[in-house]
């Protein structure tokens, strides 16, 4: 009985470091689909090389653009490790406006493209 316990275990962690082990980077160039839990964001990055990506923001609704902008500021600052972030806005900017008074129009995605430089 000890045996087949032995071996039920052994199996369940084999299987458990296999699916661990199951991850493939996403190709150089290709975008990858990540969610954000702090800042409940969805995004797609792209990723050229070390110093230069691409991401679009999923556009959802006007009270979660304050998120979405430090969400960017932060993830840009991630993703440059102590070089500076120079953000390029491509799309996707919605105005801001405290109480709005009449229905806003679909926003396209937040683009940007982020490019790290020396200090």
């Amino acid at each position: 009985m000890k045996k087949q316990w032995n071996r039920i275990l052994l199996s369940g962690a084999m299987i458990g470091l296999l699916t661990a082990c199951h991850h493939t980077p996403t190709p150089v160039g290709q975008p990858d689909k990540v969610y954000d839990f702090d800042h409940k964001v969805h995004y797609e990055q792209t990723k050229f090389n070390d110093e230069h990506y691409f991401l679009k923001i999923r556009s959802d609704d006007y009270a979660h653009f304050t998120q979405q902008s430090v969400f960017l500021l932060r993830h840009s600052e991630k993703l440059c490790q102590g070089m500076n972030a120079q953000l390029t806005l491509q799309k996707g900017v919605q105005a801001f406006e405290r109480l709005p008074t009449h229905p806003r129009a679909y926003q396209p995605d937040l683009q940007v493209e982020v490019k790290c430089v020396s200090k």
